[in-house]
């Protein structure tokens, strides 16, 4: 039975979904990342052995900086509270990954949770991202205040959303797998007179 499951993506549905403006012109792109591994960090940002654990295994330096973030290769690490960080991996397995931070992190003050089935990746681009997101949200994320490396947990469209900027022409959204359709749909809806498209 088991070999019967396929693994979706939670707005694979969408994929494909393109709405162009009057001219036929694009104006937002809206990327969802394949399945990645997320896990749930807890532990002491002072902690050497936390941060060198987090850079041996990931790859990744840990943002022990209030509303910062790191990437590195294929992982990114989200700060989220003085004790807790989000790391998201390409590397699809996660369990060694987990047992990989549980062994480093042995005799530490320390939590590793795999949440990878609960939330997706987002990554909006294009012309029109400024306006949309003046639209979605009422942060102000003009480069000026949200440069690159600078990651912030709010409310996006009424939902709940981890916004990032990894890139300087792009936005990376951290979005709940049950807020993943309606914010889908609104992004669809306000960015509907610039053109937007979906994709997988």
């Amino acid at each position: 039975m088991s070999d019967m499951l396929k693994l979706q993506r939670p707005l694979h549905y969408l994929h494909g979904e393109q709405r162009e403006a009057v001219d036929g012109s694009v104006g937002l792109t809206v990327q969802e990342a394949p399945l990645c591994q997320h896990l749930a960090l807890r532990g002491q940002a002072e902690s050497a052995t936390l941060r060198s654990a987090v850079r041996a295994v990931a790859g990744v330096a840990l943002p022990i900086v209030p509303l910062t973030c790191q990437a590195h290769g294929g992982s990114r690490v989200f700060w989220q509270a003085p004790n807790e960080w989000m790391l998201v991996s390409d590397v699809q397995d996660s369990k060694s990954i987990a047992d990989e931070l549980r062994l480093a992190l042995a005799g530490e003050h320390a939590a590793v949770v795999d949440v990878s089935g609960g939330q997706t990746l987002l990554k909006l681009a294009g012309p029109a991202l400024a306006t949309v997101l003046q639209k979605s949200c009422s942060y102000d994320f003009h480069p000026a205040n949200f440069p690159v490396g600078k990651c912030v947990q709010t409310n996006l469209a009424k939902a709940g959303a981890l916004v990032a900027r990894l890139e300087e022409d792009a936005i990376t959204l951290l979005v709940r797998r049950s807020f993943t359709d309606y914010i889908g749909q609104w992004l669809l809806d306000a960015a509907d007179e610039f053109g937007v498209r979906i994709s997988g």
